[in-house]
């Protein structure tokens, strides 16, 4: 019987985000991330690439991700959020843009 050794596979889930609740023909897609916030609590992390920049929030679970990075998606496309001034923050080893 061969020994068993540790596989070093990683998971990416892919996600989907859209102009607004009804908006099917602008949509843009990232990853997720599921990890556990300090209290032990599970949060879920999105990240998409929207034109130029990217997008990226937490929420508890998938569905609160959803419906909030659609929102973020019309404030950037609609509402030019991403050329308003802002700061920078290094936020996991990447400079995000906050606004």
């Amino acid at each position: 019987m061969k020994d068993k050794k540790d596989m070093n596979i990683e998971l990416t889930e892919l996600f989907m985000a859209k102009a607004g609740k009804n908006g099917w023909n602008r949509c843009f897609h990232g990853t997720i991330m599921r990890d556990l916030d300090r209290e032990g609590n599970p949060v879920v992390y999105g990240k998409i690439k929207v034109n130029d920049g990217f997008i990226w929030t937490m929420a508890e679970d998938q569905w609160k991700l959803g419906e909030m990075l659609d929102e973020i998606v019309l404030l950037v496309l609609d509402y030019n959020i991403h050329n308003k001034r802002g700061i920078t923050a290094d936020i996991y080893n990447e400079l995000l843009f906050m606004n």
